[in-house]
């Protein structure tokens, strides 16, 4: 979040934009790089763990970095070799293409560091990976303003260039922090690895439906926010107007909506190991008790943070990014929020319960929809557009998904506590 702040100060609403094009680009090799292995690393290993066979856990999750590291480096080549492509064809924005080369070489490193905290969060260990994340960022900060202390760039190309230089030698860093984190758990266990077969093979069917979701996701993602300029193009904007406009809502705005998610995002990651434990015991009564609970925080926390945003979203991006107009957004997506974080946390609970088929059906369901939205509301209502496309998208995605664990679980929401009661008590403090 300050490195939002810093940004938005020294690239300014037309940069943050192109930064954000590049972001979106990078994403998509990132989450097919690490989503699939650290799922199958935190998977395989907590069932193996939990039938008591620590040898071949630990056996597995090292294989799991090993596919990860070499599915990276291909990656990495890929993006390297299809950057002039990508930056042209996809992002319609030559401008993109040095920073998409710098950011290629971080990918393998990007890919094992994700697969080690697969590893922690099936050991229930958290430290290790909030000290390898914390790290990174303080690097990627570091290096950034120390880039823009000693050079000044003199164009918005070479600025984008400067804001993504820290991020490979940040995953270089935090890559080699993860390894020592992992050579001294693993050391302090005293398992030795046990040789299993078949581990491919058990892998796939976690593996390939998680990876073609998140490749499915964030290329459609990627496609769409290429899309947004073209389309606020079409409303009748000039292409500087149009890549400031999208900077303003995807650089500033949706930074803020998703920050507080900070609360909910780490339960949501961790219940994936607790869920596929219960599941492979049999504990049908202990997943429903454990979806209840999280549904109910989710919807206690995410409720009263909406109606704050709702009441203070001008106030709160005019303090971070001097920019009303962010806040104006801001307050207009805010009743997303529930849904948002809501998302996360039943899409954390339906990949332990092993759903990762549904998941990718109702993503590529929600993607798809994002697309067409996209195409056919920016060129006749702008950047509001944008906004009802974001709106519609996580309604529709989060209710399938409900369903879908409502049939699997029948756990039940008590509409009084875990909504009516947030939702007054937030209004009434924001009167």
């Amino acid at each position: 979040m300050i490195f939002r702040v810093f940004l938005s100060d020294r690239l300014g609403p037309q940069g943050l934009g192109l930064y954000q094009l590049v972001l979106s680009v990078y994403l998509v090799f990132g989450a097919m790089a690490s989503t699939g292995v650290s799922l199958c690393a935190t998977r395989v290993f907590s069932e193996l763990n939990a039938l008591g066979q620590h040898g071949k856990a630990r056996f597995s999750v090292e294989r799991c970095m090993m596919l990860s590291f070499f599915i990276g480096a291909s990656l990495g080549v890929l993006m390297l070799t299809t950057a002039l492509p990508l930056s042209t064809l996809v992002l319609h924005d030559k401008r993109t293409m040095p920073a998409l080369m710098l950011l290629a070489p971080s990918l393998p490193f990007l890919a094992v560091s994700a697969c080690v905290r697969g590893y922690f969060l099936a050991r229930k260990k958290t430290l290790p990976n909030c000290g390898e994340q914390l790290l990174e960022q303080v690097i990627e900060i570091g290096s950034f303003l120390v880039m823009f202390s000693f050079f000044q760039p003199q164009s918005l190309e070479q600025a984008c260039m400067l804001t993504v230089a820290g991020t490979t030698g940040a995953e270089i860093v935090s890559f080699i922090y993860s390894l020592l984190c992992y050579r001294a758990d693993i050391k302090s266990t005293g398992i030795l690895p046990e040789r299993t077969d078949g581990l491919v093979r058990s892998m796939l069917p976690v593996f390939l439906p998680v990876t073609a979701n998140a490749l499915l996701r964030w290329g459609m993602s990627a496609a769409e926010n290429a899309l947004i300029p073209i389309g606020l193009q079409k409303y009748g904007l000039s292409p500087a107007e149009a890549l400031s406009q999208y900077g303003v809502i995807c650089g500033m705005t949706l930074p803020v909506l998703t920050f507080p998610s900070v609360i909910v995002l780490p339960f949501a990651s961790l219940i994936v190991s607790e869920i596929s434990e219960e599941r492979v015991c049999g504990n049908t009564a202990a997943v429903r008790r454990i979806t209840e609970k999280m549904v109910s925080c989710a919807l206690r926390y995410s409720l009263p943070v909406t109606v704050v945003f709702v009441f203070y979203g001008t106030t709160i991006c005019e303090a971070l990014f001097g920019s009303a107009e962010a806040g104006r957004y801001l307050s207009l997506l805010a009743p997303v929020i529930p849904f948002m974080y809501l998302d996360s946390v039943v899409d954390s609970i339906l990949k332990g319960l092993n759903e990762q088929t549904s998941y990718f059906i109702f993503n590529t369901i929600d993607s798809t929809l994002r697309i067409l939205l996209t195409i056919f509301l920016l060129p006749s209502m702008g950047i509001v557009g944008a906004a009802a496309v974001i709106i519609t998208s996580e309604l529709i995605n989060t209710l399938m998904s409900l369903l879908r664990l409502v049939k699997i679980t029948s756990f039940r929401i008590r509409i009084w506590w875990d909504i009516i009661v947030p939702l007054l008590c937030a209004l009434i403090f924001c009167l």
